[in-house]
């Protein structure tokens, strides 16, 4: 009659040695069993989010890559086309008055 009663919440495991009982409140067990799952899931969602955000940055990534070559080959053109009008308007519009005298003396 010396043993403690056994309550219908904890379950106490076999005696190991004569001073040692692991006796566990299975309120408890479920608590931790609760929180540990929370924190698994909560540690999963985390990692598929960062695992997401690197999944756009990568894709962010490329679509810079090809709109800047895009633009730069645009802006070549432009300038290109620039230079032509450019080098028609030298040509044509000759502005500079000392000039003037060469253009006839090289025709003759």
């Amino acid at each position: 009659m010396s043993e403690k009663p056994k309550t219908y919440r904890s379950y106490g495991m076999a005696k190991i040695d004569d001073n040692f009982r692991i006796s566990l409140n299975i309120k408890w067990l479920g608590q931790i069993i609760f929180g540990v799952t929370l924190i698994v899931l909560g540690y999963l969602r985390i990692e598929n989010r960062i695992a997401e955000l690197e999944r756009r940055v990568e894709l962010s990534d490329t679509n810079i890559e090809e709109l800047v070559s895009k633009h730069i080959a645009e802006e070549e053109v432009k300038i290109a086309q620039m230079e032509e009008q450019l080098d028609w308007y030298q040509k044509e519009l000759n502005l500079n008055p000392l000039s003037w005298g060469k253009k006839k003396r090289k025709k003759k």
